[in-house]
């Protein structure tokens, strides 16, 4: 579910790594809040710091993030807007800490050559909502975000093209090998861990080399997790890292 990260992207989704969003939903009561220097780390370290402050000055004034003074310190908040605008665009927010509830969702599809362009951007919708291809025109996912596909395929006026559904199995495979064949969790398990590998071995830096590398990893870290499909913890590897790398690289 690979996306492209604007920096104002960075910020807010920085700001909900920060607040430990995907261990306790903070962010949709909007009381994430940080201090201005500490958002800035999840900005990569070739962008000004010029295109960082402008950035914040848009999301203020469209409603996203809001400033406040807490001991004497200004900080900023993500508002209730904010929020719903980020769940909008990154729905693994909204999944994140849920229990799985054993069951799969199942989306087919059969819309005609003539309405293409609906098709693709109902490809895309299904890729940023967590599924994977199982093979032409059905995809899969275990989280259940059948209302917002119905929603979706109202908006594109594609009813009676497609069938959603929910179910206990998908092919009759060990859902775990199913995990892997759809998802490659391995690779981005590998992913996470490379970075936990990347600050071990910067342990001994100081000053702005220790500065610069937390930047990059921040950074890098926010690559990974729009990739993540935030699978229920019953479908992981038992070594996987992906939620100690997410706290520790969250928290620097």
């Amino acid at each position: 579910m690979a996306k492209l990260l604007r920096t104002k992207d960075r910020i807010l989704l920085g700001i909900a790594l920060m607040g430990d969003i995907f261990d306790e939903m903070r962010l949709l009561g909007g009381l994430v809040s940080k201090k201005y220097e500490l958002v800035y780390g999840w900005i990569p370290p070739a962008f000004r710091k010029s295109t960082y402050y402008k950035n914040i000055s848009r999301l203020l004034r469209t409603g996203d993030l809001e400033k406040v003074v807490e001991k004497g310190q200004a900080v900023l908040r993500i508002t209730g807007q904010g929020a719903k605008r980020m769940v909008r665009k990154f729905p693994f927010i909204k999944i994140a800490s849920k229990k799985w509830d054993g069951k799969w969702t199942i989306f087919m599809f059969d819309i005609e050559e003539v309405i293409r362009s609906k098709r693709d951007r109902l490809r895309k919708r299904l890729i940023t909502l967590t599924f994977a291809k199982l093979q032409r025109s059905v995809y899969t996912t275990p989280h259940d975000f059948v209302a917002e596909l119905r929603e979706w395929v109202e908006f594109l006026g594609l009813k009676g093209k497609v069938r959603i559904f929910r179910a206990e199995e998908v092919t009759g495979e060990n859902p775990k090998d199913l995990v892997e064949k759809l998802w490659k969790i391995s690779k981005l398990n590998d992913a996470y861990q490379g970075l936990l590998d990347q600050l071990q071995k910067g342990r001994e830096l100081r000053g702005k080399k220790r500065e610069k590398l937390c930047q990059r990893l921040k950074s890098e870290l926010l690559e990974i997790v729009v990739k993540d499909p935030f699978l229920p913890q019953e479908l992981l590897p038992k070594d996987w890292v992906g939620a100690k790398a997410r706290k520790i690289i969250g928290s620097l």
